[in-house]
């Protein structure tokens, strides 16, 4: 729609300036020159229509390019940027510095000091029967300055002995550096369960050492007693080794426990081995039970078994003997019994024994077959419980 006005706005414009210029022409050449000033005042009323005509023609112009000029849409005024915070100044951190480790200050290397390389026999937590005989044998190394002779020990510490002896010497001299094996000879307990024994070292001059690393740790057995051994007599009946802590025991000082911490001349005790030793210093492989007296004039112990059906052919036998280094024992042993739910009782048997003699007993029990009684062992001090230390050797009711 504007560029048809337009168009024909300019050919308005056109033609009107045509027609000025047409009528300028005549009268330039036209033969009445004396109406000069008509002509002057025609010329000059021409002038100013042409000026007339000139500045429309110039409105126009400036109309017609604002028409044709694109509409300019103006901009939005812009919102401010609102001034940035100004960053801080970055300071320069100075260069880490390396820490430097402070000089170590050297251990001192002690005379005596001893590492553990191995168990050479009877792993930590090996199985044994009860009163089962072992050596338990370490490798050490020497890791001190001084040489280990003859006279270094190992000794016993803390813990269950196992029968070993308290110490025992080194087999060489072990200088430093070098390696040893040291073995002591022990005995599983005799009861089931789980036993530690800790042994350390002694220079010739006392001094006490072990390994770790501040020599100060105990070189250790441990062993598990899972099962008993079965009597040496097929034709047991009943093992009153195996069965001692059944029993029920007192002394003439009140009742005591089973088993005992160990033997006890003072206020009597009872103990159980598989191994033990015997007057004269002989080692038996058959269980036994050491059973001492209170002290006291009137010194006893004795135990109470469970109850028994003795049947025809039952028979108690055993070995009655005092303990190795005894000399003073002077005992008297008996074998009695009470019926259960009956009336009868009484002793089956009596035997004095001393260190130097022992006695092997046999005792027919037909006569009570078909009662079901309680065999009590029993030890009786003879005024002086010193050394009183009775064993019974494999105590049993067997039925050959």
């Amino acid at each position: 729609m504007r560029k048809n006005k337009l168009f024909s706005i300019l050919i308005v414009v056109t033609i009107l300036a045509m027609a000025l210029t047409s009528c300028n022409l005549l009268n330039m050449f036209g033969e009445n020159q004396a109406e000069d000033f008509s002509q002057i005042e025609t010329m000059a009323a021409a002038t100013i229509s042409a000026m007339i005509t000139q500045s429309a023609y110039e409105t126009l112009v400036a109309q017609l390019t604002q028409v044709v000029a694109p509409t300019v849409t103006p901009l939005a005024t812009s919102t401010l940027i609102p001034t940035s915070t100004p960053i801080a100044t970055f300071t320069p951190m100075p260069p880490p510095v390396t820490p430097v480790p402070p000089t170590a200050t050297p251990v001192p290397i002690p005379c005596n000091g001893a590492t553990y390389l191995a168990d050479v026999t009877i792993p930590d937590w090996s199985t044994l029967n009860a009163g089962e005989s072992f050596v338990k044998t370490w490798q050490v190394k020497n890791v001190g300055t001084c040489n280990w002779t003859t006279d270094y020990k190992i000794f016993f510490s803390s813990g269950t002995q196992m029968d070993a002896p308290s110490a025992v010497a080194f087999p060489k001299t072990v200088k430093p550096g070098e390696t040893v094996n040291l073995s002591v000879s022990m005995v599983a307990p005799s009861n089931t369960g789980n036993f530690t024994g800790s042994w350390m070292l002694k220079s010739g001059d006392g001094k006490v050492f072990g390994v770790g690393s501040t020599f100060d740790v105990p070189l250790t057995v441990n062993i598990k007693v899972d099962k008993l051994p079965a009597p040496k007599d097929p034709d047991t009946v009943y093992d009153f080794v195996k069965n001692y802590c059944s029993a029920s025991w007192r002394t003439n000082g009140g009742d005591i426990g089973c088993p005992s911490g160990k033997i006890d001349t003072s206020k009597g005790s009872i103990t159980r081995s598989y191994t033990p030793v015997i007057a004269g210093g002989y080692k038996d492989d058959e269980g036994g039970l050491f059973t001492v007296p209170a002290k006291g004039g009137d010194g006893f112990i004795m135990g109470t078994f469970p109850k028994i059906t003795i049947k025809n052919g039952d028979r108690f036998r055993a070995l009655l003997v005092c303990g190795d280094g005894a000399k003073n024992c002077s005992v008297t042993y008996e074998l009695q019994y009470t019926e259960v739910g009956g009336s009868s009782g009484g002793t089956l048997g009596s035997w004095d024994v001393t260190y130097s003699d022992s006695e092997r007993v046999d005792v027919d029990l037909s006569s009570l077959k078909g009662k079901t009684i309680q065999l009590i062992l029993k030890v009786i001090s003879k005024g002086d419980s010193t050394d009183d230390v009775a064993i019974w050797m494999a105590p049993r009711v067997t039925n050959p």
